[in-house]
């Protein structure tokens, strides 16, 4: 009788642990709106540098107007925030993104401005450039200096093994198929030169960067044509060549961290309602695997991520996130308002 029951026993835990979600998970410890004013506070990022977290994201009347500016904020604990920064040119500045050496911390951004048309056309929004900022306090910022060519947005720098890597891409073409994307590198972060070709079907975006253990890089990618899904690519130990895959869903705005040998990436994605969301996903078998969907809608997402550093040598990590959305704004008063949020997630395997 007693082997019996302990086979039923047997038989039931089998069926209990098949019935199981064997993928990693993530759970919210806490979260905060970090800014909230009425206006349309968007694309963000994350950095850890010289004992404070900074905060940036585009300050502007809404998602389109030409008055955006870069707004930047510190914290001790990533719970408490004061501004230290604000960088503005005459255009439209937006999708501001963190770098740091050991000296001095950088904010990298685009600026849109107008282009007149031929004949009896309104202007439109036609040119692009990238442009930078450095401080070495965190609080002092240097002057807006253009980098690599105009109409080439170098949307995401990171500063790997003492160089800076970008992904530029042709942000305006008159036809989509003409959209390239590059890797273009730097010495000093100020001057740039063209690398390699990544991409030039698809319209390859958004892209984050990092480097692997043998020297190749590697790349995650909002391509824009009509299938519209996130894409790995790969290279080799030069930078010269590039293979790429897709990862499976949606994925705009990546932001890629790493925590030991596993990959995190945030971004945004749809839902089952088919309604924009900001996501974080695990990498795994270039595959992207969600981790959990954020409290997040209407227009949202542009994310930064960071692991949290007291998790470094831990057995799970834990990931501080941000982003901007409308899920909680009274969109009847003030349709284009949107706040920013950070979170601390603790993933669950």
């Amino acid at each position: 009788m007693k082997r019996i029951f302990h086979g039923c026993l047997l038989s039931i835990l089998a069926i209990a642990a098949w019935g199981q979600d064997p993928s990693p998970k993530a759970e919210i410890d806490w979260l905060d709106k970090a800014y909230s004013d009425g206006r349309h506070n968007a694309f963000t990022d994350l950095i850890r540098w010289k004992d404070h977290y900074y905060l940036c994201f585009r300050h502007g009347e809404s998602h389109g107007s030409l008055d955006g500016e870069i707004r930047v904020m510190r914290s001790a604990d990533m719970r408490t925030w004061e501004p230290c920064g604000t960088l503005d040119t005459a255009g439209d500045d937006r999708d501001p993104h963190f770098t740091a050496t050991d000296d001095a911390l950088y904010v990298y951004f685009g600026t849109w401005d107008l282009r007149h048309m031929d004949g009896h056309a309104l202007p439109d929004r036609r040119s692009v450039r990238s442009y930078f900022a450095s401080s070495t306090d965190g609080a002092t910022w240097s002057k807006i200096q253009g980098i690599y060519e105009p109409d080439w947005w170098v949307w995401r720098v990171r500063y790997l093994d003492g160089r800076f890597y970008g992904i530029a891409y042709t942000a305006y073409r008159p036809k989509p198929d003409e959209r390239e994307m590059r890797l273009v590198v730097s010495g000093d972060g100020l001057n740039w030169t063209l690398k390699s070709e990544i991409a030039n079907r698809r319209q390859p975006s958004e892209s984050d960067v990092t480097l692997l253990e043998d020297g190749a890089l590697f790349v995650i990618t909002r391509m824009q044509d009509e299938i519209n899904e996130g894409f790995i690519w790969r290279s080799n130990p030069d930078h010269t060549e590039w293979t790429g895959e897709t990862v499976g869903d949606i994925v705009h705005s990546p932001a890629l961290t790493r925590w030991k040998d596993r990959f995190f990436v945030a971004g945004r994605s749809r839902n089952a309602e088919r309604a924009w969301v900001t996501r974080v996903w695990e990498l795994i078998d270039g595959k992207a695997v969600e981790l959990i969907t954020l409290p997040s809608g209407g227009d949202t997402s542009y994310p930064g991520l960071i692991v949290d550093p007291a998790t470094a040598d831990a057995d799970q990590p834990a990931l501080f996130v941000s982003w901007y959305s409308q899920h909680e704004e009274d969109r009847q008063t003030k349709k284009d308002a949107a706040s920013i949020y950070t979170a601390r997630l603790r993933v669950v395997d």
